[in-house]
């Protein structure tokens, strides 16, 4: 057989049970050591027949097979020592039982071992896959569910956002620029839901600085409203923050402060805005 010519099917399925000479067998594996199209057929033959043999329905043999097979050999080594020819000279004198030992447990046939390798390699990657496809899943679900928690979140600050613009009650305050500053801003205040809805056109902050909104209350202390960088609070063009409710706000202002905000104002003006 020449290594462009292929095995029949037949034939690999019958070396995947163990039923080919040993002459033939030696043929096959010359011929699979360079062939690896039937090396990999006849894996997937031993894979099949590993499959069905853990389907057949395993019988449990009885307790006395053991006994019964040592009787039926001692009772065959009787007779044909009967009938011998010539008879053996102590024949007649032996009378005693010859005590017969009993045959070796039968080694499992080499083909075993062809047959459950591949099934277990083939029962790991099946394992393999099914362990990838449950992480693929897995991760999807999470981006879903992180998406979806998005969704929701924009649509909750979107109600906000409504309300406080169609609310009778909310007042709009201009931010003036100060100084040598180029810029404008609106701020959309309702003190009775104590939410801010503001947005500004500025330079860019300097290097290692952020913008930061304030509101002036009537008493007190100023009130962070938020520093205007994009994140939680940021909705496309403006920001929207929730404050104390019912807090009376005589203006309104943004500083220059370290980047990510301070407490409490600590640099210049940039816009300001009396309510």
């Amino acid at each position: 057989m020449t290594n462009s010519e292929h095995i029949q099917d037949e034939e690999l399925e019958l070396n995947a049970l163990g039923g080919l000479t040993e002459e033939e067998a030696a043929g096959l594996a010359s011929h699979l050591a360079s062939c690896g199209e039937c090396a990999i057929k006849l894996a997937q033959s031993r894979g099949s027949a590993a499959l069905l043999s853990f389907a057949a329905k395993q019988e449990q043999p009885a307790g006395t097979i053991k006994s019964e097979l040592v009787a039926r050999l001692r009772a065959n080594r009787e007779r044909e020592e009967h009938y011998a020819w010539p008879l053996p000279a102590n024949h007649q004198e032996d009378k005693k039982p010859k005590v017969v030992a009993e045959p070796a447990e039968a080694k499992p046939s080499s083909w075993w071992n062809w047959v459950v390798v591949p099934a277990a390699i083939a029962l790991a990657l099946v394992s393999l896959g099914l362990s990838w496809q449950n992480r693929r899943v897995s991760l999807a679900l999470e981006k879903q569910r992180q998406a979806t928690q998005a969704l929701l979140h924009d649509r909750e600050e979107t109600e906000k956002l409504v309300g406080i613009l169609a609310a009778a009650d909310t007042v709009t305050v201009k931010l003036a620029p100060v100084g040598e500053t180029v810029g404008s801003g609106v701020v959309k205040y309702n003190g009775r839901m104590g939410m801010v809805v503001y947005s500004a056109q500025l330079p860019e902050a300097p290097a290692g600085k952020s913008y930061q909104m304030w509101l002036a209350p009537a008493t007190g202390a100023a009130i962070n409203a938020g520093v205007m960088e994009k994140g939680s609070h940021w909705i496309g063009a403006v920001w929207l923050v929730q404050l104390p409710a019912n807090t009376e706000a005589k203006a309104f202002a943004v500083t220059v402060e370290p980047a990510g905000g301070a407490p409490q104002p600590t640099g210049p003006k940039v816009l300001v805005g009396a309510t």
